[in-house]
């Protein structure tokens, strides 16, 4: 993507989520959906994907919302191919990077008081940020997320999905979304590139969130 498009869409999504926070902050992330999608799929596939999103308000509940997002990510599978559902999803992680910056900035920190970066990663698997776990072999760290042992358990630490019944699952579609924050997590500490594939999801049917990273 150009970087001034990339530009655009962050300040477009941020301020998307700003406002959500002052009338419901899943209504404002859902919104945030939807212009994503506009932007790399055009506004009526974004009618079609985002359907009923209109209805959802401050008070709408978790699992209402839950089941809307559940839907739109269905019809993204139907109306879109692989390589746009994921520049999509990625890019709404990218965002969600931007609004938890400071778990990235604390990252950082932890890694500046290292000696060498494996000396960094080796003390990142020892003790991983809380409700998650990591696994090295040789150029390539597992990253796993932990919801159902959390303090309470979770489906899912992204809160549009902490509604999700737990007989249901999601589209991996979605998890593009962690797999874009996870990519610009290591890609900010690491300061290089890093390539991010998801292995399984919690709320695609595993026990726990897989992140492969390629150092």
């Amino acid at each position: 993507m150009h970087v001034s498009m990339h530009v655009t869409l962050i300040r477009r999504m941020l301020a998307f989520v700003n406002w959500g926070l002052s009338i419901g902050r899943e209504q404002g992330m859902i919104k945030a959906i939807g212009e994503c999608v506009e932007q790399f799929a055009g506004e009526a596939v974004a009618k079609k994907v985002m359907e009923g999103s209109e209805r959802i308000t401050g008070k709408t509940g978790k699992t209402e919302i839950a089941e809307l997002v559940k839907g739109a990510m269905e019809r993204m599978d139907a109306l879109l191919d692989e390589d746009t559902r994921v520049q999509i999803m990625m890019n709404c992680g990218y965002n969600c990077a931007e609004v938890n910056k400071r778990v990235i900035e604390q990252a950082k920190a932890r890694s500046k008081k290292c000696k060498s970066i494996n000396e960094f990663l080796e003390a990142e698997v020892q003790k991983p940020m809380r409700g998650t776990r990591l696994v090295r072999e040789g150029n390539t760290l597992y990253q796993y997320y932990t919801p159902k042992t959390f303090a309470k358990s979770l489906r899912c630490y992204c809160g549009l999905l902490r509604g999700l019944p737990a007989d249901e699952m999601i589209s991996m579609t979605y998890c593009n979304c962690s797999k874009g924050f996870v990519k610009k997590l290591w890609e900010s500490v690491l300061e290089k590139p890093v390539e991010v594939e998801i292995i399984q999801s919690a709320v695609s049917g595993a026990e726990e969130c897989e992140f492969a990273i390629h150092l």
